[in-house]
């Protein structure tokens, strides 16, 4: 990938240890089961950065005017298989885990949320995982194995942590089987989202968490593919623009974001509208984290 850093913020002289974010891109794409293309989706990200304007309206601030973000060289691919690319990415991210840092990775593919949350579990144990994805990615196995991105969201629930899963419009029997009386893992699905109340009952489910730490999760097919077309496996009847971000303000707002991945983004040759879409998203994700902290009251 060419030297580039995310929003082409000046990242002269600042080292790991003094950032208050660190990006990290992660462009493995090898279990991907409809459209590959996902490994270009962290430098396409970061190829648009310059579009994204630094000002969040929304906020009425400027956050990187007053925190620090670093982008990381990125993990190269393992083709070894997933459960190796797991091991990589847990070995690149130990030197660095400290409880100051917000996480942000690009993927790639969704099966590296795993390593991930394995990872921040280590310094944050009481992790809450919210996860906006369009799929269930609860598959036991898949084409073989155990931790492709099919199944990725299942091996998370084996670690005991607290699942939130917003934006759910397409899943198999087995996964649905696996959902039945599961207490662990809450679904609010893109229907309820935008014709109903959903997003209204996340927000009194986790109002029952008392400050929690959060690990964010975005497969960027949870849109609807009309506005975000680019993405390995797109479904009909996706979540808007503002109902994303609405989520987003509730998860920042009622706990403490740690981490942050945003996957499955596939460039288009014809179009540059997903890669601006998935950098104004992170953006607004870590303007939103970062005024938690308090700097924007």
């Amino acid at each position: 990938m060419p030297t580039l850093n995310f929003l082409g913020l000046d990242e002269t002289e600042i080292l790991p240890e003094q950032a208050d974010v660190l990006i990290q891109p992660i462009p493995y794409d090898s279990t991907t089961s409809f459209q590959p293309g996902t490994r270009f989706g962290p430098e396409a990200l970061l190829q648009a950065r310059r579009q994204v304007e630094l000002w969040d309206e929304g906020r009425h601030w400027e956050p990187f005017s007053r925190y620090r973000c670093l982008t990381l060289n990125e993990i190269p691919s393992n083709h070894r298989g997933p459960d190796f690319m797991a091991a990589d990415i847990r070995a690149a991210l130990k030197p660095y885990l400290q409880p100051r840092h917000i996480w942000a990775a690009i993927g790639g593919e969704h099966s590296i949320s795993l390593p991930l949350v394995e990872s921040l579990l280590e310094i944050h144990p009481g992790l809450v995982l919210c996860w906006l994805d369009a799929h269930g990615d609860l598959r036991d196995s898949w084409e073989g194995s155990r931790y492709s991105h099919a199944c990725v969201l299942r091996r998370i629930a084996e670690l005991g942590v607290p699942i939130f899963h917003l934006g759910l419009r397409s899943l198999s029997r087995e996964e649905q089987e696996f959902l039945e009386g599961r207490a662990g893992i809450r679904v609010y699905t893109s229907e309820e989202i935008l014709l109903g109340q959903g997003l209204q009952r996340f927000k009194g489910d986790l109002g029952t968490w008392t400050a929690p730490d959060i690990y964010l999760s975005v497969d960027v097919d949870v849109f609807d593919p009309g506005l975000l077309p680019g993405t390995g496996t797109p479904e009909p009847g996706g979540l808007s623009w503002f109902s994303v971000l609405e989520a987003v303000r509730v998860i920042t707002d009622q706990g403490t974001v740690c981490g942050v991945d945003l996957c499955e983004l596939m460039p288009l040759s014809a179009s540059r509208q997903s890669e601006f879409i998935a950098a104004k998203l992170l953006f607004k994700i870590l303007s939103s984290v970062l005024y938690k902290k308090g700097a924007g009251r």
